[in-house]
């Protein structure tokens, strides 16, 4: 059976680029990067000029690239180590639809210790209004973290509008989950204080990611080692995975405008053929091209299967929270049952092709279980 994969918020297949590298260098360097002697010093040596060509490509310094496991592993450090370094500023500013790695480092601070969070709703069309974050700025608000993409509905954000705000709140920082948007859209982090991503999102590798930390904030480390990462995240590196992410952003951004133009081709193909399917719907249209959130009369549990024995892949919620009974907050808050809606993501890779099999499939689903 032809497998065809739609799921491409979750993760992305590896370009066969940065997988050629990763295992040439997997055959050649084995020593650890903070060792001494000459292998080591080598492998150290490749790991900063990653750093420093990652710090080129998105227009920062090199000692504000801090090397993770992923974007969950940044949102909790920045957020919790931000807060954690200034407890005597107890008010943080975010969105109800964060990914579960943002809204869960609230749901701690605010549990375990004694943070307020004010969690703002999206408009009509998805998106969180700088005008209510303006509003709920106060004296003691540290921080105001709002992701640039929604990863269930594609909501686009204004970070740039949300971040001139927050610049003139002086001793409030900001910080963005950039994951969904970094490869697709243009991202710039300017007077961004601090932003998250990973590679997986990117054709990259699995268990690596950045915290962008420019040099004026202060984090309390979240774990504790020796002086990897400037002191920030202790722990012997993953180096070979940190100095292929260079290559991974180089690839995502030099083809970044050319593929996102395939993929918006595919989203409006998409769009036109879903009309010939008067039950389904789409739930969300002004967001990013590389997902699409819909409804259907059938429950997603139900879809989801029967498309699964289609060969096709697609999602019903973030995977991160897709083996969990966690509620769709970004469905939610525009008032869309969750129970009957898939998310389907779309990849340049993808096809017209494949998009024409789904609907047919579709189809035929709602003729069976309706």
């Amino acid at each position: 059976m032809k497998k065809i994969y739609f799921d491409n918020v979750s993760t992305t297949k590896i370009n066969k680029e940065v997988l050629d590298t990763y295992k040439k260098l997997l055959d050649a360097y084995y020593c650890n990067a903070d060792a001494l002697y000459d292998d080591g010093v080598q492998i150290y040596n490749m790991l900063e000029k990653s750093r420093e060509n990652i710090a080129r490509l998105l227009k920062v310094q090199k000692e504000e690239i801090i090397f993770t496991s992923g974007a969950s592993e940044a949102n909790s450090t920045a957020i919790k180590g931000l807060a954690l370094k200034n407890p005597n500023k107890k008010h943080i500013i975010s969105s109800i639809y964060e990914h579960s790695s943002v809204h869960n480092a609230l749901k701690q601070l605010e549990n375990d210790f004694g943070y307020e969070i004010t969690y703002l709703s999206p408009n009509e069309k998805g998106q969180i209004n700088k005008e209510d974050v303006l509003k709920n700025l106060r004296p003691d608000t540290i921080l105001v973290s709002i992701m640039l993409v929604n990863n269930e509905i594609g909501a686009i954000n204004d970070i740039n509008g949300i971040k001139e705000i927050v610049k003139k709140h002086p001793g409030t920082y900001f910080h963005t989950d950039i994951t969904q948007g970094l490869g697709k859209i243009d991202v710039d982090l300017k007077d961004i204080d601090m932003a998250s991503f990973s590679a997986h999102k990117i054709h990259g590798l699995k268990g690596s990611g950045v915290l962008v930390k420019k040099k004026h904030v202060e984090i309390l480390p979240l774990i504790n080692g020796g002086q990897q990462e400037f002191g920030i995240r202790g722990g012997t590196s993953n180096a070979l995975v940190d100095i292929v992410l260079a290559k991974t952003l180089r690839i995502a951004l030099e083809n970044r405008e050319s593929n996102y133009k395939e993929i918006d081709e595919l989203y409006k193909y998409f769009k036109e053929r879903l009309k010939e399917i008067p039950e389904a719907r789409i739930n969300l249209d002004n967001g990013i091209s590389t997902l699409v959130n819909i409804s259907t009369p059938i429950k997603s549990e139900v879809l989801l299967n029967a498309l699964n024995n289609e060969g096709i892949m697609v999602s019903s919620k973030s995977t991160c929270g897709s083996k969990k009974n966690e509620l769709n907050r970004a469905l939610k808050a525009i008032s869309v049952d969750e129970d009957y809606a898939i998310r389907i993501s779309f990849d340049y890779e993808n096809t017209k092709e494949e998009i024409d099999y789904f609907i047919e499939c579709l189809k035929e689903d709602i003729k069976k279980y309706v």
